[in-house]
């Protein structure tokens, strides 16, 4: 019997990330301190800093009420009014700001506070090349058929929520063209649109999106409740997050940026904030990159795992229950465990764990939301909309480039895979429950985890990518088919999967497994760790629980690979129909033991031939073959394993 580990990652480096006429209100210029605004692209493979993404003015909440312009709306009497002075109208032009019914527009750069109540009305910016704070303080505006507000143009446009505030923006119908632009969103802005302040912004939008920037929209502040048919937060350049708190309910994605004509923007950055997405598409999806450094995200994409489309038949014996098998923090004898073993890492800083990754009881997945919870989806295709295969995807964060988390607590129910990236995926640190219909985490290329607690609670893949590489973290999967698979091909839609027959045109040397370090727990209805390329195992402790049938195997590599563990501490227990020798080129002592008959679930105990413990292992299905190697091993001596109380004795 071989023990083999699948898939070496490679991962190499992923450095992710990655209507209606206006006149406008004079007013002071609403960002003196503002600094030049400049469009920040990256490439497919560029991380993003957090002082490169916002201005000191997006982040400063501050104004001068007494330099500000003051709009009170009120149905056909709305009433404008600049600094001390009340001059005040309904149809005419003071101060910048055109009154027309129920239709206010502003013309010129400064800052205007707007409270009261319009039940059929709109805001306008038109205010060309200047820069316009809007005060929202108690604001509630409803736009059947438009935008509450609405963009047309400025240099750029700043939404600040006052403290303690309560703001309502509504559209109840079908969108109606009103000028050139295609108006699809409860807030539209043509140039960049920035919010921030403390107060509360609820947005219903019945036929449209919540919020939409044809440049870059960001978010420093605020709570927002957000009910949207089509997609909650798009930005065309960018989406980009500091603080906040989330309650998206889309019809569509959560957090969307796509620009189909430049590569080079479409990206997707938060730095913290609270979320709670529930999106009949992807919660958070971008064409470029995606690079989260922290945050709290409850996810449910797609109605969650109960509407996914299964493609394997799940069959496995449920999760780790009753106590049974090394608990994520445990060693097989339920001790702490040891250090972990240095291994040969790769070259290079596999990031910068800051979370804490003593091996700690694991949290129990919450349950499955109810997904009638969603929202439909309802409108037409518009230019801020994704393609047609985009608004099919039910994945929990998706990047079509590279993916980087390098921190926040994610709890992602998805139809599709929970992280997904058509690049690279590269986890440093955070702590993931993810539950989904198809892979915990997919990457069209490589996947490097360098740190984190990742509970993958059910999935039908838990780990997958054309390379894997394990660098530290505690990582539990349970898995329907593979627990960690490294295969090429690419998955884009999901469901339709990448086997280890779709890989004419890569080579098994583009394909790759590497176990580095960490804690890593596998209980799969199919091969526990697979790899179309070589498997190498260099540190880390890896526990499998893999197939009871003879189909699969508890480590499968491809027909011209092999298997190396060089250190570290490997335990697989499964089938011996298909299990495959561990390459005698391996630095550390391996043992293979093909039992006579399957074996109940239960301890298996190594011992020397003093009779002093190797592993003891709780085995969570029955088996018929063995896998052990650790340090311990060594070459020439005799030991004992024990199985359900028989006894074998393995010569090495």
């Amino acid at each position: 019997m071989s023990y083999r580990r699948k898939r070496l990652c490679a991962l190499l480096g992923s450095a992710v990330i990655l209507s209606m006429t206006v006149t406008a209100c004079s007013g002071t210029a609403a960002d003196s301190t503002d600094a030049t605004e400049s469009q920040q692209a990256v490439s497919t493979g560029d991380t993003l800093s957090y002082d490169d993404m916002f201005t000191d003015r997006d982040l400063d909440v501050g104004y001068e009420e007494s330099d500000s312009v003051k709009i009170s709306l009120s149905d056909d009497s709305t009433t404008v009014s600049s600094g001390s002075s009340d001059n005040s109208s309904t149809d005419d032009t003071v101060d910048g700001v055109t009154v027309d019914g129920n239709v206010i527009t502003i013309t010129s750069g400064g800052t205007y506070i707007i409270s009261g109540t319009l039940s059929e009305g709109q805001l306008v910016v038109d205010a060309d090349d200047e820069k316009v704070q809007l005060v929202l303080d108690n604001a509630d505006i409803t736009c059947a058929t438009s935008a509450a507000i609405y963009v047309k143009s400025a240099g750029k446009t700043f939404i600040t929520l006052a403290e303690g505030s309560e703001n309502i923006l509504m559209n109840t119908a079908e969108f109606e063209t009103i000028d050139d632009n295609n108006i699809d969103a409860v807030i539209f802005s043509k140039d960049d649109l920035a919010l921030n302040g403390s107060g509360t912004l609820t947005i219903n939008s019945e036929n449209g999106h919540g919020i939409v920037s044809k440049d870059d929209l960001k978010i420093t502040g605020g709570t927002y409740n957000i009910t949207a048919a089509s997609h909650a937060l798009s930005g065309k350049d960018s989406v980009r997050i500091a603080a906040g708190t989330f309650n998206l309910v889309s019809g569509k994605d959560g957090i969307h940026s796509e620009n189909a004509d430049d590569s080079s923007k479409g990206y997707v950055y938060i730095a913290g904030g609270e979320f709670t997405i529930d999106s009949t598409g992807d919660g958070i999806d971008a064409s470029n990159i995606v690079q989260i450094d922290g945050g709290t995200f409850d996810i449910t994409a797609g109605g969650g795992v109960e509407n996914s489309t299964k493609t394997h038949e799940d069959n496995m014996m449920g999760g780790r229950g009753g106590g049974k098998g090394p608990q994520m923090g445990e060693a097989p004898d339920g001790n702490a465990p040891s250090e972990k073993p240095s291994g040969e890492a790769p070259q290079g800083d596999p990031g910068n764990n800051s979370s804490d990754n003593s091996n700690s009881d694991r949290e129990t997945p919450p349950e499955k939301p109810d997904s009638n919870t969603n929202q439909a989806a309802g409108t037409e295709q518009s230019e801020s909309d994704t393609s047609d295969s985009d608004s099919a995807s039910t994945k929990g964060i998706k990047a079509d480039g590279r993916l980087y988390i390098n921190g926040g607590t994610f709890t992602i129910n998805s139809a599709d895979d929970s992280v997904h990236s058509n690049s690279a995926v590269t986890i440093n640190d955070g702590t993931y429950t993810l539950t989904t219909g198809d892979d915990g985490v997919h990457s069209g290329e490589a996947v490097e985890i360098n740190g984190g607690t990742i509970t993958i609670s059910e999935s039908y893949e838990g780990l997958e990518g054309l390379t894997v590489t394990i660098n530290d973290g505690d990582i539990d999967i349970t898995s329907s088919d593979d627990g960690i698979n490294a295969a090429g091909g690419t998955e884009e839609m999901g469901f339709g999967r990448m086997g280890n027959d779709s890989t004419e045109d890569t080579s098994t040397d583009e394909m790759w497994m590497e176990i580095n370090g960490g804690y890593i727990h596998v209980l799969a209805g199919g091969d526990g760790i697979d790899s179309n390329g070589d498997i190498t195992v260099n540190g880390g402790e890896v526990y499998i629980d893999g197939p009871s049938d003879n189909g699969n195997s508890a480590i499968d590599y491809g027909d011209r690979s092999a298997c190396y563990v060089n250190g570290g501490t490997v335990v697989a227990i499964g089938s011996s129909g298909m299990a495959e020798d561990i390459s005698d080129d391996s630095d550390q002592q391996v043992m293979l033991v093909k039992l006579d008959s399957q074996e109940e679930a239960g301890e298996v105990i190594l011992t020397d031939s003093d009779g002093n413990e190797i592993i003891t292992y709780t085995a969570l299905k029955v088996y018929d073959c063995v896998i052990i190697s650790t340090k311990d091993l060594e070459a020439g001596q005799t030991y004992t394993l024990t199985t359900s109380g028989t006894q074998t004795n393995v010569d090495l």
